[in-house]
């Protein structure tokens, strides 16, 4: 395994500059809009809706993306953004979404939840499952099909998306399919992975220790809804789409997590992007890998719920 060139030249490009342990809030949630100077522009074809949904304790903004002329009902796809639970917001996967919106034909709907500090866990998980029951509950209006509803999510969003699922499906809510891009899954942080990519790669394990301890305290690591990989009971979730960076810190939970719902009996599509770093799913103008897992994505989702 060896660092795609392309990674390699990214990260030789911001060597010296500081982790997200070395900033302030403020600062952190600057720094991460640059990723939107390594996207494409939007596809053309894609219209965007732009609406809000009543969750438990603000309104969340949310865009349902769709490439003109697909047919209705349509699947939905919603999508869970990464933030480490603290920065980012829905602008950062317009462009993905947008993408994924014409490569699948389906209704994609991005999620602006509330963030930590100020809004510590539950209350992002809480806005997740607000808006996804929302689509569900409101499928005719939304011209979607309440049946072929997945929920995707990248970093943090991916903890969120594992989390919400569980939690929805439990309550008898049909989601179909989940994919998760690079997630965290486990608030202890002791994977091998943690050690290989300790620092370097982008993303440091001291970065992602500062996420978490913005988002949840660690006495609540055996919460499944904090640490999906803890839960007791593998088989509640429908089949799944697990994408890993081969040079990250969350690599090894990820690839956990797909080993433990293989064994549970359900779907999986596992693969490691031997090449890739943390992020590289928002980096599709420097970074080749990111649209190959673009493809891939778009193609599990069509696979399991079929053409719109």
């Amino acid at each position: 395994m060896t660092l795609h060139p392309q990674a390699a030249a990214h990260l030789a490009e911001t060597t010296g500059a500081p982790g997200v342990a070395a900033m302030t809030v403020p600062e952190a949630r600057l720094a991460v809009l640059g990723y939107l100077d390594m996207q494409r522009p939007s596809p053309e074809g894609v219209e965007v809706e732009h609406r809000f949904v009543v969750g438990p304790t603000a309104d969340l903004p949310v865009r349902i993306m769709r490439a003109r002329k697909a047919p209705l009902p349509a699947p939905a796809v919603i999508v869970l953004h990464g933030s480490g639970w603290v920065i980012g917001n829905i602008d950062l996967v317009d462009e993905p979404a947008a993408v994924l919106a014409r490569d699948t034909g389906f209704a994609v709907v991005t999620v602006n939840y509330q963030k930590a500090p100020e809004h510590r866990f539950p209350t992002p998980l809480d806005d997740c499952v607000a808006a996804i029951r929302w689509v569900h509950d409101n499928a005719a209006e939304l011209g979607v099909d309440p049946t072929r509803i997945a929920v995707i999510g990248d970093s943090a969003g991916g903890n969120l998306a594992a989390a919400a699922t569980a939690e929805l499906r439990a309550a008898g809510v049909p989601i179909a399919a989940q994919a998760l891009i690079y997630p965290p899954l486990d608030r202890l942080c002791e994977s091998g992975s943690y050690l290989e990519f300790a620092s370097g790669y982008g993303l440091d394990a001291a970065d992602m220790k500062w996420f978490w301890e913005h988002y949840v305290d660690e006495d609540l690591a055996d919460d499944p809804r904090v640490s999906p990989l803890r839960a007791a009971d593998f088989s509640v979730w429908p089949a799944t789409f697990v994408a890993t960076a081969g040079y990250d810190v969350l690599r090894d939970e990820g690839e956990s997590y797909a080993a433990k719902l293989r064994r549970a009996g359900v779907p999986v599509t596992a693969k490691r992007y031997d090449g890739a770093i943390h992020g590289f799913y928002l980096m599709d103008a420097v970074l080749d890998e990111s649209r190959e897992l673009q493809r891939d994505l778009a193609r599990f989702l069509v696979d399991v719920l079929g053409g719109s």
